[in-house]
């Protein structure tokens, strides 16, 4: 298996022809990473093309997203991809961005280093540099493996030759573990068309895996563009893990292009931005539903439970989408079958998850899947399964296990609490299960074999029935302290007492400043005065 897949989304029109050539390098760009599995998604087009077969036909995967129809969605592309991704690790890349292959290795060195595929809150983002159009061509006559050195110095010596504009944080562009995504929901697919689908996914990316020491003030405030300098505002929030990449030497760069508003890519642009001030806004409550992966997708869960609801949305990803329903809504005295069976036909299920603590057996419904669900004997545990007497014969655990093996087993044991214990032996006493003999090997076989976990309510190991769908390790949010470099372009500011702002805020005005700063006249005169800024120092 590849340690990381990358999705491409694109989209062609007559009006955007540029985006084929640029298929076409990448193609010949990624031909030695055979670490890495690229997966090509084709949103709507309105230009015929044959790029299906030549993706196929240099072993890249190619995808096709039918549901975008008269309407082009970044954010629908990279969720596609993302739940055919074979890798525990994903990445985004726009079609119209460049990563070299040194830093496609950084980053494959990075995943083993913060260990991406087991950790599930740790991640990176890329800063992007925005070229001139001057530069993206001129640029291409230049050998390649000088590219990373040319633009790095053009920027960090401020003579911005090749630069138009840099963002710390391309908020797109990020690596991260593939469950994680899909239990965020990945991309809010609200967001049609150009714009802010990929800061309010970054958003609660942020807000589920990272805590950080200092967060910027008036957090609902933006600058409109990445030509800011104080710790203020939701961009320089997201700044911070793209200084990160800087840091290690990551950029990426994105060639110039024109912009047509072709097939109304532009049209929904306000809307989409007011839609994230709003999502922003609600942030400790916004929320998606999970995605699945590919071979759950059309799949439809029934949970059925009787005294206490569950939230298995973690467990979804791998099963389909979840329908909880109390068992007493279909038992009048007894259990009415015909009113189930209706129930799931209405409903088109598809696998049928019984609580095990209901003394009803689902023998009837032998046209699906039946699983039963129990919490297991160990802390934070649960057990999914179809037979529970065939999973705890003797035969299914009973091997020698190696010195690592037993080590792991005993530490884990020293962990518990004699509460834990005491119900470990209870339960293997009453399996005829030789405590003093078996023991480890019992353990290391529900540890490893059969049973899922949560760490505070969160799965991060998943087995259903005994088939491995999540394996990784319990992990707080990733923490970033104000020693850490990511704060270095701030540290100024967040060192020196803000009496200015700290009066701002008791007057009310910070909250002024966020609401004028998401109007669209904002936008506008923040981007005639940028334009202005680089006309006038003769860049534009």
């Amino acid at each position: 298996m590849t340690l990381l897949s990358v999705i491409i989304p694109f989209g062609l029109s007559k009006e955007r022809l540029y985006i084929q050539d640029r298929i076409f390098e990448k193609i010949e760009d990624f031909k030695d990473l055979k670490e890495i599995e690229f997966i090509f998604v084709e949103g709507y087009s309105s230009l015929k093309n044959n790029l299906k077969e030549k993706i196929i036909q240099n072993n890249y995967i190619y995808l096709k997203d039918d549901s975008q129809i008269n309407f082009f969605s970044q954010g629908k592309c990279r969720n596609l991809g993302a739940s055919f991704a074979s890798s525990s690790v994903i990445m985004f890349l726009d079609v119209d961005c460049y990563l070299s292959k040194e830093s496609f290795l950084k980053i494959l060195n990075l995943i083993k280093i913060k260990n991406i595929s087991l950790n599930l809150n740790a991640l990176l983002v890329l800063p992007v540099v925005y070229l001139t159009q001057e530069a993206s061509n001129s640029l291409k006559k230049q050998d390649q493996s000088l590219w990373d050195s040319l633009i790095q110095n053009d920027l960090i010596s401020g003579k911005n030759t090749y630069v138009k504009f840099f963002a710390p944080s391309s908020t797109s562009s990020i690596v991260i573990n593939k469950h994680t995504f899909l239990k965020l929901g990945g991309n809010d697919e609200r967001f049609i068309g150009h714009s802010y689908e990929d800061f309010d996914l970054f958003a609660r990316i942020l807000k589920s895996c990272i805590e950080f020491e200092k967060m910027p003030s008036n957090l609902n405030y933006d600058s409109r563009n990445w030509n800011f300098y104080n710790f203020e505002g939701f961009r320089s929030w997201f700044s911070l893990l793209g200084y990160e990449a800087c840091f290690y030497g990551i950029y990426m760069y994105h060639f110039w292009h024109i912009e047509p508003n072709q097939n109304g890519y532009m049209d929904r642009r306000h809307r989409n931005h007011k839609l994230f001030y709003k999502n922003l806004k609600n942030m400790q409550t916004h929320s998606l539903k999970p995605l699945q992966v590919f071979q759950a997708k059309n799949e439809k869960v029934l949970i059925l439970f009787k005294d206490k609801n569950y939230d298995f949305k973690d467990v979804s990803i791998y099963i389909g989408e979840i329908i909880y329903k109390n068992i007493n809504d279909f038992i009048d005295k007894e259990l009415k079958y015909e009113l189930l069976l209706d129930f799931l036909q209405q409903e088109k299920i598809t696998k049928v998850f019984l609580d095990a603590n209901i003394e009803y057996k689902m023998t009837n419904i032998k046209h699906l899947d039946v699983f039963y669900f129990q919490k297991g004997i160990l802390p934070d545990s649960w057990y999914f399964y179809k037979d529970l007497q065939k999973h705890y014969e003797k035969r299914e655990w009973d091997r020698k296990l190696s010195n690592e093996e037993k080590l792991q087993i005993y530490n884990y044991l020293l962990t518990l609490s004699h509460n834990d214990k005491k119900n470990i032996k209870q339960t293997i006493e009453k399996l005829n299960i030789d405590m003093e003999k078996d023991l480890l090997n019992f353990v290391f076989y529900l540890k490893n074999k059969l049973y899922s976990f949560t760490y505070r309510n969160d799965f991060f190991q998943i087995i259903l029935d005994k088939e491995r769908y999540l394996i990784a390790e319990k992990n707080d949010k990733s923490f970033y302290c104000l020693h850490s470099f990511i704060y270095k372009p701030y540290l100024f500011e967040l060192k020196n007492i803000q009496l200015f702002s700290f009066v701002y805020k008791i007057l009310g005005l910070s909250y002024l400043k966020a609401k004028i700063s998401q109007t669209k006249f904002y936008r506008l005169l923040r981007k005639w005065l940028f334009n202005f800024n680089y006309k006038k120092k003769g860049v534009l």
